[in-house]
């Protein structure tokens, strides 16, 4: 039918992957100074290695301040780095844990083919509270 609507954008992400630590609500990538002062000197080498392949091939916003990062199910390489480095801070004794939902993991505040920013429902400002 010529003329009709557009489609509707399809979701297409059925999961979402975030490394955190098992108790506060920071991801991997807030533990690496951390780790790498208490990780062997090849185990750094590493950390640093993978540090630098997210910063040429992951972005993201300048004002990012409350949200959390995940990765989209479909960003394999970007979730098997991160899950190594995860790997290298565990070592380090600072408890990170894979977390993955179906769900959308929040209020989508910022995205890219890799991740999205989210304000979790718990975190996000409510209308008429301080």
């Amino acid at each position: 039918m010529a003329g009709g609507p557009a489609a509707a954008a399809v979701r297409t992400t059925t999961e979402w992957v975030r490394f955190e630590h098992r108790d506060e609500p920071y991801g991997v990538f807030s533990y690496l100074s951390d780790a790498r002062a208490a990780l062997a000197p090849a185990q750094a080498e590493e950390l640093n290695a993978l540090l630098a392949w997210f910063v040429e091939h992951l972005d993201a916003p300048d004002d990012a301040d409350l949200e959390r990062f995940w990765f989209l199910g479909e960003a394999v390489e970007h979730i098997e780095r991160a899950r190594r480095l995860a790997d290298l801070v565990r070592a380090a004794g600072i408890p990170i844990v894979e977390r993955r939902t179906k769900r959308i993991p929040g209020k989508v505040k910022w995205q890219d083919p890799h991740q999205v920013a989210v304000l979790t429902y718990r975190d996000a400002p409510r209308p008429g509270r301080d």
